[in-house]
């Protein structure tokens, strides 16, 4: 059972405890902080895309569903192309154990305003979902 409270935390916690990510910033998307204009290094901005509950219930009081996480992915020109593979691919070795149901990857596109390259993905996971503390 996952508490929708923890969706992130948890989703960026496994990233952030595998040394392959040491030289890559982890961050939540749209934090409070200002980000440099143009990247030194490659980042993976995570948020919440979507929750869907049902009440799959019988007689008790608990929620099934799905909820999907974006990991936007963002390197520098002069990074190789191949770093959104290894990038992606590691995410997926990291957040195996969870049950995942689908996972959405874009073609690669180039951001002007910050002068680099962008990979969106999309991990979907279906789980008892918690809204309230216990």
């Amino acid at each position: 059972m996952i508490k929708t409270e923890n969706i992130l935390s948890d989703f960026i916690n496994r990233l952030e405890t595998d040394k392959f990510f040491d030289n890559v910033r982890i961050t939540r998307a749209y934090s409070d902080k200002i980000k440099p204009t143009q990247l030194k290094k490659a980042v993976v901005a995570v948020g919440i895309k979507n929750i869907e509950v049902d009440d799959n219930s019988l007689g008790q009081d608990i929620k099934t569903g799905s909820y999907s996480v974006f990991a936007n992915i963002y390197i520098p020109h002069s990074y190789d192309r191949l770093s959104f593979e290894q990038i992606v691919f590691r995410i997926c070795r990291n957040i195996s154990e969870l049950n995942v149901v689908a996972i959405e990857i874009s073609a690669v596109t180039a951001d002007s305003t910050a002068e680099c390259l962008v990979m969106k993905s999309v991990f979907t996971f279906n789980d008892e979902i918690c809204f309230k503390e216990d």
